[in-house]
């Protein structure tokens, strides 16, 4: 039998182990055995009757474990049991972390300051792997800059770099902790780091969830301030930070759809070899201003394609695309003739581009905003002119998000039960003969909408009364680390099944009842 102590020890590097692991082995092995072994710990511990009179007196634990308890509730009334039994094995960190550690020894200040900084200690790390693949210094190969994150994808990435940010913003502006000035210069170039490497990863769900976290905090912080030219100052730059976003914005639109003119009556109809061109002009479709369906010799694209590249016309590119429509696109992003003499300026740069499967050349620089936003502009374009969405981030979640109320209109008070998600989202794809591709006919994408989907109108009230009420019975609602995990959180699903992953519902449990349950109350 282990001391107290020793058992306290194991519990506290568990923990550190378990915040290193989410941004470096998010393998389901390495995190399940981290958390199996804070279990194993927390059993061996003994000492239950202390452990249940707490779980009985904080009631928030309960209240957070009922999350849990819903989803094996739901499977009393579902179709796919095994489906069911797998989602309720993922959501098994919403059941352990609370309890372990809110019936756990409660960690000082010190001892969650050297967490987190393990934590951003160890995302750091997997920010410089990836940069070295972005830069080319690996051998491995990418076509999008969201590819370089390999541990994890990146959009849970981001959410971990947006964690690390604002726990290194909090332990260099607050005046409550004592700092060296090694530590300040140290906080200040690792922030100025992550803030650089958000911006290269190109998550838009990233970075709009740094810009919304942030303008919650800094406003909350401006309306305090008794200097009140620092604070008009400081109002102003919120006022024009979005409208600069804004004008940016509008400025991109304005150049996706400056196109240039074509007259019908006069536009060329053969191609310098005598081939008769093909013309589409119904199709609006455009790249980079000009229209793709113009312009177009098939022959000549086959003949002379198949003579500089291994990669059959009729084949598929790199990314698993017809490569044929790559190379139409690519030819027009560039402003080139879909024939002979279009495929003639190419250089074998573009060559590997197009083999690769990128269809603009814009999207060969991996660094800068400006492709990332061309690239949603394109996809909206597409949709709103009646093209697949299939592949496109954006506009898939327009449909995920349609056939989503399609189903809770059908299952509304008590839901679909908890392994029927995937099974009713594929039986509304058939029966409305879906335009998505099968392999991108998918679920929410919402993990609000996905709640109510599975458990109906009862269930979603009381998941989301159980994930709010815990906050104000612990007093957290004006405690910024909590909070500002907690506002990420909530955000990202919007836009994410954020729990429906096993690297997501841990990276949520873990933060969540850490910084709600397992911090002493004295340095509040």
């Amino acid at each position: 039998m282990l001391p107290k102590k020793s058992h306290f020890i194991i519990y506290y590097w568990g923990l550190i182990l378990l915040a290193v692991s989410l941004p470096l082995f998010t393998k389901l092995i390495v995190v399940s055995a981290v958390q199996i072994g804070l279990a194993v710990n927390w059993l061996l511990e003994g000492n239950f009757r202390r452990k249940f009179q707490i779980i009985k007196e904080r009631k928030s634990i309960l209240i957070i474990i009922s999350i849990y308890l819903i989803h094996i509730l739901g499977l009393i009334y579902t179709k796919d049991y095994q489906l069911g039994l797998s989602d309720v094995r993922i959501k098994l960190p919403l059941l352990v972390l609370p309890v372990v550690i809110g019936t756990s020894t409660a960690l000082d200040f010190k001892q969650i300051k050297i967490l987190l900084l393990f934590f951003v200690s160890s995302v750091i790390v997997s920010t410089l792997i990836s940069s070295a693949i972005l830069f080319g210094f690996t051998k491995i190969s990418i076509s999008d800059a969201r590819e370089i994150s390999i541990f994890i994808s990146h959009i849970r990435f981001a959410l971990l770099i947006c964690v690390a940010i604002f726990s290194l913003a909090y332990f260099l502006f607050s005046a409550e902790m004592e700092k060296t000035p090694f530590e300040k210069i140290s906080y200040a170039i690792s922030l100025c780091w992550l803030l650089i490497f958000l911006y290269l990863l190109q998550s838009f769900t990233g970075i709009a969830i740094f810009i919304i976290t942030s303008f919650v905090f800094l406003w909350h912080w401006i309306r305090k301030l008794d200097n009140l030219v620092l604070r008009f100052f400081l109002i102003t730059f919120f006022i024009i930070i979005p409208l600069l976003f804004l004008l940016y914005l509008t400025k991109s639109i304005s150049k996706f759809y400056s196109v240039e003119d074509i007259d019908i009556k006069s536009i060329e109809k053969y191609t310098k070899k005598e081939n008769p061109y093909w013309h589409d002009f119904e199709n609006k479709q455009i790249e980079n201003g000009n229209y793709i369906w113009l312009y177009i010799s098939e022959e000549e694209l086959c003949e002379e394609w198949n003579k500089l590249s291994d990669y059959d016309y009729y084949g598929k590119d790199d990314r698993d695309q017809e490569i044929k429509y790559t190379l139409i696109r690519y030819l027009t992003s560039k402003g080139y003739r879909k024939d002979a003499v279009g495929i003639a300026k190419l250089k074998q740069e573009d060559i590997k581009l197009i083999e690769s499967g990128i269809a603009n050349y814009i999207f060969k620089n991996n660094i800068g905003l400006y492709p990332r936003i061309y690239q949603l502009i394109w996809q909206i374009d597409v949709y709103l002119k009646g093209g697949n969405p299939s592949g496109h981030s954006i506009t898939q979640r327009i449909i995920y998000l349609k056939t989503a109320f399609q189903i809770i209109k059908e299952n509304f008070w008590l839901g679909t039960g908890t392994g029927d998600l995937q099974f009713e989202f594929d039986r509304h794809y058939e029966k409305t003969n879906s335009i998505l591709s099968e392999k991108w006919r998918l679920r929410a994408h919402n993990q609000f909408v996905t709640f109510f989907i599975a458990f109906g109108f009862f269930g979603f009230l009381w998941i989301m009364f159980s994930l709010v009420y815990p906050v104000f019975y612990e007093k957290k609602n004006k405690d910024f680390l909590f909070l500002m995990f907690f506002v990420i959180a909530l955000l990202s699903m919007l836009n994410e099944d954020t729990l429906e992953t096993h690297a997501g519902v841990t990276f949520f449990s873990f933060f969540y009842a850490l910084l709600l349950l397992g911090r002493d109350k004295r340095w509040f």
